[in-house]
């Protein structure tokens, strides 16, 4: 199976440096625990939640 293409727009909001911003913009509206959390799906490699599962591979967490 080939590798799949992305666009360079998706390959930008795919991005670590875009999941900072969208935590940091999350941490600044609401109290409490922010993280973000590596998938390894490749069309979304990083999710930004409040509530992670068990288990998830937690890459940063703000907590205030």
């Amino acid at each position: 199976m080939l590798a799949p293409i992305f666009s360079p727009k998706r390959l930008l909001l795919c991005s670590r440096e875009n999941a900072n911003r969208v935590a940091s913009r999350l941490f600044d509206v609401q109290s409490g625990r922010i993280s973000i959390v590596r998938t390894g799906n490749p069309l979304q490699p990083f999710l930004v939640c409040t509530a992670p599962a068990l288990g998830d591979h937690v890459e940063v967490e703000m907590v205030s």
